[in-house]
Parts: structure tokens; C-alpha cells; sequence
């Protein structure tokens, strides 16, 4: 197929294809070939590739060239991601339409793997499925497996998960029309918004359960060289989708902690990319959205920040640079913001190493951290389970008493001490309904728990945990 226009005007097509490829490109003559091969090698018939050079001032022109007899090529001034795609949308004629970045590419099978699903599901509106990362010469540094924490492609997944990556998806072309594609207004987080849309209009999605993309993250990529403009535009869209009278209203209800999330990763997107002075101040923003104690939003704002860190492929470590401005989320009107940063510094260099069940280094840690008198620890560390975003398991806290025990921050005569913490941790499983965890935290309640000196800890952590219910409410 060869076919290269001026604002979209489409030449006449002998055969109907059954899957479109829509690339948008500016400006990366060194990837597109391989993203254009990568299409070429699914070996899949009666494929169209339409590629809109949104105004390429590089050598992108004469790549493209080389390919005329295989793709479409339309070219336009600079206009944006979500422009481009909506014109080669505009051509397809496809059943099925794809969508690539210039600088990424399909892994093979893609076609071949989400047509049947989708064929064999008729009223099934979309494809998605996981992808790989690599640096920027095309090494794997990383595979994502959304469907781990979000099984199920709804609404409310999109919204907040927000798993979206186009490359990785296949689409229906009829729902890609009937809601209108792509918003041209925004020139980021289109996706997001393109599946928000989607979902509401009552288009379902399922998963693939296995990558077909290869994501490249380099620092000339949009999302890592505007910054701010990733902020500016996700908040667009979560206004506009808000502000639709067709969202649910149970959706609604929750907009405070969706947006609460949103800034949150937002300001770690900033931080990632080493805009720290933008991150600090997208903090302050996320603080506006939180429901609860302000310490405690310092340290849900850290447990994400390293969670998110190490799964970028990232050292959890660099993100003690973002403590300081952790610590002025803390009320200051309750908090002492150095008890604050100190206790920010121990959940990182102690507490982290106990979440991640795998970490060698946790007692090491444990012994050279600052001390702390046992009624301070245990103070420390209930707090950490308390505030936990999800209840730890019950061998987080085997480990961690086993550790204490022997580094000697407890006596011997102290062991009924550690049902304090079991106690904790049970409120925090059964307020989520995480029976397992509620159950296993009580039997050693049960076992720890039977000697009279341990009865006062129990009775001050349970009104501990009904203030701490009241309070969330």
C-alpha cells in the first residue's frame, strides 16, 4: 500500500484491511524503522500502516521515504500527539485499529494473539495486555504486569490504576468512533481520557496476560522532558471527567482520594525525572487532598515514593532526598517536624527492609539504626502498621521481634510485649477486610498475649485503634 497526502486525503485501497496501524512521529528519524519493522514482522494479512508526521524538522522525512510502497504517510504541521492520531484514525478503514509510538515497538505474535481474543469475543471492545521496558538502546529493563494489581479493566481501574499504555492495546475501530477519539485539547494523559471515555460509554476491555510492547524511555521523550505539562494535563482530565454528568455516582464519592492519589504520583513522576523544586510543591497540592492525619500523609507519600522508585528500576535509597519536604506535610500545629523527619528516616532505612520480604539487610539495619527505647519502637512501629496502605503480613512482624529480640532493643522478660503489635496489625486486616491476615494476627495475639502483663498493652493498643477508626471516618 503506498500512500503519502497533504491534511489527510486517503488514495483508493483494492482490499479492506482487518487491522490499522496508526504512528504518529516527530522528530525520531533514529526509531522509526524499528517501530515500522516491528509491524511488518507480525505477518499478519490485510494490514494497513498509516504514519502522520506531525511536522518533523530531522531526517524523519527521508526514513519514511524508504517505506512508501508498505505505509501511508501524511504529513502536517506540528499539532500534537492527540491530533495526529485522531487524522490517522481518520483514514483507517481497518476492523481493528493499533496504536504505536514512533520510538517504541511491537513484540511478534501481538496481532496474531489479541485478534483471536477478540473475534472469539464479539461484544469485547478492546484488547489490552502487559509491555517491557527498556533504556533507551533497547535493553529490557523491566516487564509490567498491570493485571497483578488490577484484575479487572472497569472503570474504576482506569481511574485509578490508570494501566494505560496504547502501544499495548488492540481496539475496535466502531468504539474508537463513536466517541469522537482522541481530545486534541490535551497534549499529554490523552490515553487516560481516551479510556475513561471509553469505559463510560460502556466499552469493555480484557486482558492479555502477557507483553506485546517494548516501551523505550530515553530523556528525549515528551513525558520526561514536560514535566509540569504531565501535571497540567492529568488534571485536565481528571476535571473533565468529573465534571461528566454520565460518572457514576459511587464513582464520585471516592474523587477526593482519586485526585488525592493522582497529585501524589505526580509529584513522584517530578521527582523522578529530577525536577525536585516542582516535586515539593506538587506535595503541598497532594497534602490539600488528604483525608486524614497529615504524619500519616507524610508517610503514605514515602511508602509510595519507594515503592514506585524501585519498580521504575530504581534505588529506594535516592528517595531520602525527598524526606525534607515530606516533613513539612506534617500538622503543625500537632507534629514536631524533626520527631517527624526522624521518624521518615527510620521507615526508610528500617521499616522498608521489613516490607520487602525478600531484603537480606533487614536486621543489619535494624541494629545500626538510631535507637530508640522500647516504648518509643513500639510507638514507631504500630504507627507503621496502623497507617499501613495495605495490612502487613503477620511474618513482618515475626521477623521484626525476632530481630528486636536479638539485637537487644527488648529484655527477654518483654517477649508479651510484641502482642501490641499483632493487636495493631488485626484492627488494620479486619478495617480492610483482610480476614486472613485478622486471623493469623489474633492467634498470635492468643499465644503472646495470655500473660497478665501483656493485658495493659492490649486494652491501650485496641483504644488506640477505635480513636484511630474514629478519626478515619
Amino acid at each position: 500500500m503506498a500512500n503519502e497526502s497533504e491534511g489527510g486525503s486517503e488514495s483508493p485501497r483494492t482490499s479492506r484491511p482487518r487491522i490499522s496501524v496508526v504512528i504518529p512521529v516527530f522528530n525520531n528519524a533514529a526509531y522509526i524503522e524499528q517501530a515500522l519493522q516491528s509491524v511488518f514482522d507480525q505477518n499478519v494479512g490485510n494490514t494497513e500502516i498509516i504514519v502522520v508526521d506531525d511536522g518533523s524538522t530531522d531526517e524523519t522525512a527521508e526514513v519514511l521515504a524508504k517505506f512508501s510502497d508498505r505505509i501511508g504517510i501524511i504529513r502536517q504541521s506540528n499539532s500534537g500527539s492527540a491530533v495526529a492520531r485522531n487524522v490517522g484514525l481518520r483514514e483507517t478503514t481497518g476492523d481493528y485499529v493499533a496504536f504505536l509510538d514512533a520510538d517504541d515497538w511491537f513484540l511478534p505474535g501481538k496481532f496474531a494473539h489479541q485478534t483471536e481474543i477478540l473475534d472469539a469475543n464479539p461484544d469485547l471492545g478492546a484488547v489490552h495486555s502487559g509491555w517491557k521496558i527498556t533504556d533507551k538502546n533497547g535493553v529490557v529493563t523491566k516487564v509490567i504486569e498491570p493485571w497483578i494489581d488490577a484484575p479487572e479493566l472497569d472503570l474504576n481501574t482506569w481511574l485509578v490504576f490508570k494501566p494505560a499504555k496504547l502501544g499495548a492495546m488492540l481496539f475496535r475501530r466502531d468504539w474508537l468512533q463513536k466517541v469522537g477519539g482522541f481530545d486534541p485539547e490535551l497534549l499529554q494523559s490523552q490515553d487516560v481520557d481516551l479510556l475513561l471515555r471509553l469505559s463510560l460509554a460502556g466499552c469493555t476491555f480484557q486482558w492479555q496476560k502477557s507483553p506485546t510492547l517494548c516501551y523505550r524511555r530515553h530523556r528525549f521523550s515528551i513525558i520526561r522532558r514536560n514535566g509540569l505539562g504531565q501535571v497540567k494535563y492529568a488534571t485536565m482530565v481528571l476535571d473533565k471527567f468529573y465534571s461528566n454528568p454520565l460518572v457514576p455516582s459511587e464513582i464520585k464519592r471516592h474523587e477526593r482520594s482519586v485526585r488525592y492519589y493522582s497529585s501524589m504520583w505526580l509529584a513522584w513522576h517530578l521527582f523522578h525525572i529530577e525536577n525536585v523544586t516542582a516535586a515539593t510543591n506538587q506535595l503541598q497540592q497532594t497534602r490539600s487532598h488528604s483525608k486524614g492525619d497529615l504524619r500519616r500523609t507524610a508517610h503514605d507519600c514515602l511508602y509510595h515514593f519507594t515503592s514506585w522508585t524501585q519498580s521504575a528500576g530504581s534505588d529506594p535509597e535516592d528517595v531520602r532526598s525527598m524526606i525534607d519536604p515530606l516533613g513539612t506535610l506534617g500538622d503543625e500545629n500537632s507534629s514536631d517536624p524533626a520527631e517527624l523527619t526522624t521518624s521518615l528516616h527510620w521507615w526508610l532505612s528500617v521499616w522498608w527492609h521489613y516490607l520487602s520480604e525478600n531484603s537480606p539487610n533487614a536486621a543489619s539495619q535494624l541494629q545500626h539504626a538510631p535507637p530508640l527505647d522500647p516504648d518509643q519502637l513500639l510507638k514507631q512501629v504500630g504507627f507503621y502498621l496502623r497507617t499501613g496502605t495495605v495490612p502487613a503480613p503477620v511474618q513482618t512482624i515475626d521477623r521484626f521481634w525476632n530481630d528486636a529480640m536479638a539485637t537487644g532493643c527488648f529484655k527477654s522478660t518483654e517477649q508479651h510485649r510484641v502482642t501490641e503489635l499483632y493487636v495493631t496489625l488485626c484492627g488494620r486486616a479486619l478495617y480492610s477486610g483482610d480476614l486472613r491476615i485478622a486471623w493469623r494476627a489474633l492467634l498470635r495475639t492468643i499465644r503472646f498475649g495470655w500473660h497478665p502483663k501483656a493485658w495493659p498493652g492490649i486494652v491501650r493498643t485496641i483504644k488506640s485503634l477505635l480513636v484511630e477508626l474514629q478519626n478515619s471516618k
